[in-house]
């Protein structure tokens, strides 16, 4: 992932919104580094503890 080679942010968490909800969909994201994946819709909650999780880790 292009964020992760750049080594300022090699250690920034990634959150991935996207609409699209599929099984490939979703390993796409974790293969170009996101930790967190999450589909439209979501709500502030869901954002918020993907955020909260990323940052206690």
């Amino acid at each position: 992932a292009l964020i992760k080679n750049n080594k300022v942010f090699k250690k920034t968490p990634v959150v991935m919104l996207s609409s699209k909800d599929g099984l490939f969909d979703r390993a796409r994201g974790r293969i170009v580094g996101s930790e967190q994946y999450l589909t439209k819709p979501f709500t502030k909650e869901e954002l918020l503890g993907a955020i909260k999780s990323l940052v206690l880790e």
